[in-house]
């Protein structure tokens, strides 16, 4: 392994790590954490190496989407891994570096409205909404139908706005407007059913 690169990694507190022109990895502790938690954190660097060779030819940066833990006891998250392929002084492919981060999420909307990006919440700050009732909210927030949300939970679109009608009381609003200025208030909007995260790992750009 390359001595100036490993100990580039060590001083650093971002996961990060960096793969040789064998195919070999290193993580620093931070990366090892997060790779080393489950069996879909470690075929993270599978599916990198998968598109090793698009990266090497293209000289192009790799980005994967994953849902991982972050560390021991952590629930999982949206994480980005970013792969930049590295070559010496002779143009000779030496592998790659890549480092990690939460997966920041921004929609349309809320670009023109001046927001920043930010991660997403998977826990619930109080008790105020069942677990239901959160699935109802987290799908609404997301502008589908009653008809919609009650396809994608398997409940008829009655049984979605009878709920709607007890969350909105529960949130002292009348109207869906007012109920989206509540979550946006409460950081309601940036919860995420734990449920609902996919698994494994996602090619973003290459």
């Amino acid at each position: 392994m390359n001595s100036p690169i490993k100990q580039f990694c060590q001083s650093l507190t971002i996961p990060c790590g960096f793969t040789d022109a064998k195919s070999q990895d290193y993580t620093n502790a931070s990366m090892t954490d997060i790779l080393g938690m489950t069996v879909e954190s470690s075929q993270v660097l599978d599916v990198f190496h998968a598109h090793e060779e698009v990266v090497r030819n293209k000289r192009l940066p790799l980005s994967l989407l994953s849902t991982l833990p972050g560390g021991y006891k952590q629930s999982p998250q949206p994480w980005r891994f970013d792969f930049f392929p590295r070559f010496d002084e002779k143009d000779v492919y030496e592998g790659a570096f890549f480092y990690a981060q939460p997966f920041l999420f921004l929609s349309l909307l809320e670009y023109i409205e001046g927001e920043t990006p930010y991660t997403i919440n998977l826990i619930q700050s109080d008790n105020m909404f069942s677990q239901r009732e959160r699935q109802i909210i987290f799908c609404t927030l997301q502008r589908l139908s009653s008809k919609e949300v009650g396809r994608k939970l398997n409940l008829s679109h009655r049984t979605i706005e009878n709920n709607l009608q007890s969350i909105y009381q529960k949130s002292g609003v009348h109207n869906g407007r007012q109920f989206r200025n509540y979550c946006r208030a409460n950081g309601i909007n940036r919860y995420l059913p734990p449920e609902f995260l996919p698994s494994g790992s996602q090619v973003i750009s290459v």
